[in-house]
């Protein structure tokens, strides 16, 4: 149904294409849009794929016509390792749990969580003593973990951490190339990836089972989202959540709600380590306006300006959460283009993020471009970190408050600097991972 002058890829073309969707995922959506422009139509196997670069449209999928969306096809893959929480669910469920939850996340509540998160973070600043090396992007995934585990299920889940890193790894992985695979083989028919993929949610929900036992068989209230789930009543329907959709929610907000934090923190710290006079501004400005020792609070995170553009910047360059997709429910227009129901509309936020269009020297890291007087030159939609429109990240301000005071308490102690020798590379899974983990001196 394509009848306007967008470019379009199909048959052959598109199928010699695909070598490069597999081994240069980014790579492929950012020169196809160099190539093509902001909008152009990609059709394989019989799935019509419509892919975006310009914030107008993105704006007009996301929050002018997001009714007529829903999430992509390929969400229904995550739903093996999250099932149906906030994430992969839709219309009067998503709504329902939206409401449920939200109350976890206003700015009161991520005020409340600070204190956890600077115990947290100090307490893995103590571990590094007498280390010379980590693993950055390991003990990133470590940290956040524990710290959502505490903050929104009052659990400490220090000695479940490493195994939810092995099994998100394995599961992120197999999820994956699951996505990227025309032909989706069933995942009751035991071949070793299927085994795999199992296995590793299994292990996560030996994790995510016992959170949610413990706390039911204790009869303890707290006020912290693990309670929402369990007690709370819908307003408008006076119903609760089923045994399922609570396991959904918890395993969706714990892998989640640290998995895109730790990334964005580790490709942060990168940043500085690769680009010295930020570092020196950013660990001089830290160490200026916060305690040497002690409590840090959210009044001392709030002196940190610099630090906030770095984080934002960070996330431009590597955003955590890399690509959106939707299905369209009904016949739609995008732009002048006309589009037919059930096609799939993939915005890359990647490319979106490093479009020469709407960033000046787009590779530079410069974190001025959040400059309040920059900022206000942008569409709204160039920079779409945690998405855009109803379905935005309900843990966005919990995620930067969070990020804000582990680069805070690091900082004032440690100058991180990558390993001399060691391989950085981008790994497109759900989340945009370092492939190789991050290896950094602690100077």
């Amino acid at each position: 149904m394509n009848q306007q002058p967008i470019p379009s890829i199909t048959g052959w073309k598109a199928f010699r294409k695909t070598s490069m969707l597999k081994t240069d995922t980014i790579g492929f959506f950012v020169s196809q849009f160099e190539e093509f422009g902001d909008m152009f139509h990609f059709k394989l196997f019989g799935l019509d794929m419509y892919l975006l670069r310009d914030p107008a449209l993105i704006r007009y999928v996301l929050q002018e016509n997001n009714s007529n969306y829903t999430k992509s096809v390929f969400y229904k893959e995550l739903e093996i390792m999250i099932g149906k929480g906030l994430l992969t669910s839709e219309g009067a469920e998503w709504k329902k749990n939206r409401r449920l939850t939200q109350t976890a996340f206003k700015k009161s509540s991520v005020e409340g969580f600070t204190p956890i998160f600077f115990e947290e973070a100090e307490t893995i600043v103590g571990e590094w003593k007498g280390k010379t090396e980590i693993d950055m992007a390991k003990e990133m995934m470590q940290l956040t973990f524990r710290i959502v585990g505490r903050a929104l299920f009052s659990a400490k889940l220090d000695k479940d951490a490493h195994i939810v890193d092995h099994s998100l790894g394995i599961a992120l992985e197999g999820v994956t190339k699951r996505i990227q695979s025309p032909i989706k083989i069933p995942m009751y028919i035991p071949t070793p990836a299927n085994l795999r993929l199992k296995k590793a949610v299994r292990d996560m929900d030996g994790v995510v089972n016992k959170i949610i036992s413990n706390r039911i068989n204790s009869g303890e209230r707290v006020k912290d989202l693990l309670d929402t789930l369990i007690y709370a009543r819908d307003e408008e329907t006076g119903e609760g959540l089923s045994p399922k959709q609570i396991r959904d929610e918890v395993i969706t907000f714990l892998l989640a709600g640290h998995e895109t934090t730790s990334n964005a923190l580790t490709w942060t710290f990168y940043l500085l380590s690769e680009h010295q006079d930020i570092r020196k501004k950013v660990i001089e400005e830290i160490r200026k306006n916060i305690p040497t020792t002690g409590n840090i609070s959210m009044s001392d995170l709030e002196k940190l300006p610099l630090t906030g553009r770095v984080l934002q910047e960070s996330m431009r360059l590597y955003p955590p959460v890399w690509i959106i997709e939707r299905n369209t429910i009904g016949e739609d227009t995008i732009g002048e283009t006309k589009i037919a129901a059930n096609s799939l509309v993939s915005i890359c936020t990647y490319a979106v993020h490093h479009s020469p269009k709407l960033w000046d020297d787009p590779e530079k890291f410069d974190p001025d471009r959040f400059l309040p007087e920059n900022e206000a030159k942008r569409h709204n939609f160039a920079y779409i970190p945690f998405g855009g429109g109803p379905r935005i990240c309900i843990g966005n301000n919990f995620a930067f408050t969070e990020a804000m005071m582990i680069l805070a308490s690091v900082l004032r102690v440690y100058e991180p600097l990558v390993t001399p020798g060691h391989k950085v590379e981008k790994e497109p899974l759900v989340t945009l991972r370092p492939k190789y983990g991050m290896k950094m001196k602690l100077g």
